[in-house]
């Protein structure tokens, strides 16, 4: 416990408050897909991201958020929650994203569904080899 103590106290400040706001957001996407799915939603299909310059270094923060946050909820945040984080994150910050929803089938033979997000070249959420993946749809 003090580990992590020490470990909070050492974070920058703004990846405090991605922290704290990434909760609430984790929160918020809980809710939504438990109650209200139809406001669920990655944006708008098919469109290509311009080429521009991001800030790498913010991508890393909210990228260790949505992790951070991941790793202590008690909630279900699947990767379809955080790449809806990842969404509202990128849409605070106006840095431009894309969301990839694939299918693969696993060893049983079933078909497996995966969601995964992308900015600035940076993996956001999902962390899975996107070559496994069918892609079916890719959002921005």
């Amino acid at each position: 416990m003090l580990r992590k103590t020490r470990l909070f106290i050492s974070m920058s400040f703004r990846r405090k408050y991605l922290f704290f706001f990434t909760s609430f957001i984790s929160f918020y996407t809980f809710l939504l897909y438990r109650f209200y799915q139809r406001k669920a939603s990655f944006g708008s299909v098919g469109h290509t991201l311009q080429p521009g310059e991001t800030d790498k270094a913010l991508i890393s923060d909210i990228r260790f958020a949505i992790k951070l946050v991941n790793k202590y909820v008690p909630w279900e945040n699947v990767c379809r929650h955080q790449a809806l984080q990842a969404k509202i994150l990128c849409n605070f910050y106006h840095i431009p994203y894309q969301i990839f929803v694939g299918f693969k089938k696993n060893e049983s033979g079933k078909t497996e569904g995966h969601a995964w997000s992308v900015a600035g070249g940076i993996m956001i959420t999902g962390f899975c080899r996107p070559s496994d993946y069918m892609v079916h749809s890719v959002f921005s």
